[in-house]
């Protein structure tokens, strides 16, 4: 029973980290959104990627570093 707790909480906390990433990209793209011209394209360029590909990035450091 505890396993299976324990799993629940990693899901519960895999989630979480996701919904804090997409908010702050959301944030991010919004503050790029009120610029304009050259100002906007480099705003938007320098955003994070998406969750997918920053989860695979960190996961390949954690791998490197061990």
């Amino acid at each position: 029973m505890k396993w299976f707790f324990l799993g629940l909480l990693v899901l519960i906390s895999a989630c979480s980290q996701r919904q804090v990433y997409d908010s702050l990209q959301t944030n991010q793209r919004n503050e790029c959104e009120l610029l304009s011209g050259v100002q906007r394209e480099e705003c938007l360029k320098r955003l994070n990627p998406d969750y997918q590909t920053y989860n695979r990035q960190r996961q390949e450091l954690l791998k490197e570093k061990r």
